[in-house]
């Protein structure tokens, strides 16, 4: 496909002894993903243990303001037919917004309508590319809704917006039932 190099999850090319990452294999094409492939390409090509990358890697555009994601989009839930709801804290509404006077960013997270396993965040603003992280890791631990309504950030940061976003979430789900 478009000249790119056919590899495994362990980025083995259809020659066993042959390993391929980064560029060569296309989609994503980021640093960090690069890093991640040929470093599990190195482990396996010794034989040593290493999981699989998965698909729930970071993407991050270094503007102003900075955008980050990780996981699914609602377009393809969507065409999926995946049940979902989305929570949204804005920068404005949190007190490290206020106090930084930056009330132009907002967190967004995507749960499964029925099972609240956190499928996707999506981050505009301050700080996205580093918050981004912590949704990353839920979604790749399997966690979910309850994860951010039980437990407690730091006050007063952006990673607030995580609460933010899944207490609004949480007030959508029950909205949808009827509640």
């Amino acid at each position: 496909e478009r000249g790119r190099i056919k590899v495994d999850e362990y980025y083995r090319t259809s020659t066993p002894s042959i390993f391929a990452a980064g560029d060569l294999i296309g989609f994503p094409s980021l640093s960090a993903t690069s890093a991640a492939q040929g470093r599990i390409a190195a482990l396996a090509m010794f034989g040593a243990p290493v999981s699989p990358m998965g698909d729930s890697y970071p993407v991050g555009i270094y503007a102003i303001p900075e955008l980050s994601s990780a996981g699914a989009t609602e377009q393809k839930l969507s065409a999926d037919k995946v049940p979902y709801e989305i929570g949204v804290a804005r920068y404005s509404e949190i007190a490290r917004g206020k106090i930084d006077q930056n009330a132009d960013g907002f967190l967004k997270l995507i749960f499964h309508r029925e099972t609240r396993v956190l499928l996707g965040v999506h981050i505009l603003g301050a700080n996205a590319t580093e918050l981004v992280h912590i949704g990353q890791a839920v979604i790749r631990l399997n966690g979910g809704l309850d994860f951010f309504l039980s437990n407690v950030f730091n006050y007063p940061t952006y990673a607030e917006c995580y609460r933010v976003a899944a207490l609004n979430a949480y007030n959508n789900m029950r909205a949808s039932a009827g509640e």
